[in-house]
């Protein structure tokens, strides 16, 4: 799980088909509570880039995306959103929501 900045962010999402990404904080995020991200982006390999932002360092890019409570998982194809999950999310349900994209 790659960590994604205001920097990088715009290039991976342009760049991947299919993007997941968990804005979380230091005490805060789906890997703390099981949520299995980075099982997941290991079963995936290259067909799904997974990063991840941490908000404390990223404020605007939170509130570009309107980022209100963490975790929160954005699921982008094609360079737009399609599916957002918030608060803490099972791996499965995140697997479901990807072969949904």
């Amino acid at each position: 799980v790659n960590q994604l900045t205001r920097e990088n962010f715009e290039k991976v999402i342009k760049e991947n088909s299919i993007v997941v990404v968990e804005f979380y904080s230091a005490t805060v995020s789906t890997e703390k509570a099981g949520g299995g991200i980075a099982e997941l982006s290991e079963e995936a390999g290259n067909e799904v880039y997974f990063g991840k932002v941490l908000v404390s360092d990223e404020l605007a890019l939170a509130d570009e995306y309107e980022i209100t409570s963490v975790p929160t998982l954005l699921y982008f194809k094609d360079g737009e959103i399609r599916e957002k999950s918030i608060g803490f999310t099972h791996k499965l349900i995140i697997a479901e929501n990807i072969k949904k994209l």
